[in-house]
């Protein structure tokens, strides 16, 4: 269809738009001259358009939408059961986040309450236990867990959930757009997550940059399963459409049954932000950007082409076509896609290497566990002030030993009572946290019975490729080991994508090592 084309529907639409509705059906067979293809298009747009208007007239956003309307009868310093209330730390349409103190396991954890004026509703009741029941199904490293689910003495339902580190990747594009090569990397940890979600039948149907959190060490946590689709679960009603708009799929704003294809949508328009630094469909309210999302005249894509590779764009595209018979069929499709080209960017000499840290005579030095450091920051700093974290990652890289570093560390201490209490508890903290770290477990989907390996191989595999390609690794030996049943082509699809020939010998020799040593 051409430009004079696309030119003349826009002036028909405008027209019918200033015609009472029920004189629009003459008038269209009237402008459009026996043009059934464009008298089609015209009664879609249309019908589009009214549906726009009225159903968020008719059936408008809960007042969860407007965050400044959640409360809850909660605040700092209060105790829930054996966890104290440090801090909120998020708010959304289905739950206030608070960070809290867990007494009971010395670790800070994450809890989240159903809001207060939804508390007598037993369908959103009901939705916030689904969310519980649905994400603790789940068990991948890139999904956020569910630790339990209780009720307050008041009626109050809420989850306990872990404290990540880091930031969602909503605040993250406040700052402004990201490389191509960290697109591609969260968007395969967000897919790999997802495929797992849709393996067990469950569908997220509200994924966004403000439900993606990523942590400090690079790895991707999806979160708030509060609205997913679980089988024979269907909480939502009738023509309601549930999400957030400017992600929501076009099905999804009519009220239609969704699966798996809204997510694949979403993840799309996901990576279409992170990549232009601006969302795909806005608008000043919510009827516009429903027109934007609904508008088959205008793609969001166009002009992609010239600025990002041809891959790139295709993924995209595919995993945006408004038609979800049109998109990829499945999550697992587009993670391939962006697995393939990210291996192009890792290979690049614009892709830095993460490498392990080195002594001035250029020896390696020794890795440490992130928790494990996280435990002596939190044990020096009532006694150093603000700059001990610095100071401990400091001395780390330099440091060659568990004794080491704790006495460079006692030198900063001011008498020899904290600084024999502090070698103490040092040395029975690095007892029980293995060294060099141990990456997040791999979680192998039906895997092949002749590729079985244990999780310490799967562990010792994922640390050996983790400083050449990145946070993929895992996800890259779990695709790997789903696809083939040979070890060699194993090893040659972990190692493809490096150039340098020693580099690939050593890796390859390495997993080869890992794999023998059953």
């Amino acid at each position: 269809m051409d430009e004079q084309y696309w030119q003349k529907l826009q002036e028909i639409f405008d027209e019918a738009l200033l015609i009472d509705p029920e004189q629009q059906a003459a008038f269209l067979a009237e402008a459009c001259d026996g043009d059934e293809a464009l008298n089609e298009d015209l009664v879609g747009l249309l019908g589009a358009h009214v549906n726009a208007n009225t159903r968020w007239s008719t059936n408008p956003p809960p007042p969860s939408s407007s965050y400044s309307s959640i409360t809850s009868p909660y605040k700092c310093g209060d105790e829930i059961g054996h966890h104290k209330i440090i801090d909120q730390i998020g708010m959304g349409g289905m739950g206030v986040i608070f960070q809290a103190f867990d007494s009971r396991l010395q670790r800070n954890i994450a809890l989240k309450f159903l809001p207060e004026y939804l508390r007598s509703d037993d369908s959103c009741r009901q939705r916030f236990m689904a969310e519980a029941r649905a994400a603790s199904k789940l068990d991948h490293p890139n999904i956020c867990v569910i630790h339990d689910i209780d009720e307050t003495a008041e009626g109050h339902l809420y989850i306990t959930m872990p404290f990540y580190d880091g930031e969602t990747l909503a605040a993250r594009l406040k700052r402004g757009r990201l490389t191509i090569e960290d697109a591609l990397s969260f968007t395969i940890q967000v897919a790999d997550g997802l495929a797992a979600a849709h393996d067990s039948d469950i569908v997220h149907r509200d994924i966004k940059p403000a439900n993606i959190m990523l942590t400090h060490n690079g790895m991707v946590k999806i979160l708030d399963f509060g609205i997913a689709k679980v089988t024979d679960v269907h909480l939502t009603n009738t023509g309601m459409g549930v999400g957030t708009l400017a992600y929501m799929a076009p099905e999804q704003m009519h009220g239609q049954e969704v699966d798996t294809r809204a997510d694949i949508w979403a993840l799309g328009v996901t990576l279409y932000e992170m990549l232009t630094g601006q969302t795909a469909f806005h608008g000043e309210g919510t009827s516009q950007i429903v027109e934007a999302v609904l508008d088959v005249n205008s793609e969001p894509t166009d002009g992609l082409a010239e600025q990002f590779p041809e891959e790139l764009y295709t993924i995209l595209s595919r995993a945006m076509q408004r038609n979800r018979d049109a998109r990829y069929e499945s999550i697992k499709l587009m993670l391939d896609d962006c697995i393939k080209l990210h291996k192009q960017y890792t290979t690049s000499q614009h892709a830095p290497r993460k490498t392990a840290p080195t002594h001035k005579n250029g020896k390696v030095a020794f890795e440490w566990e992130a928790e494990f450091l996280d435990v002596i920051i939190e044990d020096l700093l009532p006694i150093l002030g603000p700059i001990t974290s610095k100071l401990v990652h400091r001395q780390a890289k330099h440091a060659s030993s568990v004794e080491a570093l704790c006495n460079t560390l006692c030198d900063y201490l001011p008498d020899d009572a904290s600084k024999k209490q502090f070698a103490e508890k040092m040395k029975l903290k690095a007892s029980m946290h293995t060294t060099p770290p141990a990456p997040n477990p791999i979680n192998v989907s039906n895997p092949s019975t002749q590729l079985e390996l244990s999780p310490v191989q799967l562990a010792k595999m994922e640390s050996c490729l983790l400083p050449v390609i990145g946070p993929i690794a895992g996800s890259l030996i779990r695709r790997s080991l789903a696809s083939t049943t040979d070890w060699d082509t194993v090893c040659q699809i972990l190692t493809d994508s490096l150039n340098d020939p020693a580099e690939k010998s050593r890796i390859s020799n390495e997993i080869k090592d890992i794999i023998n040593s059953k």
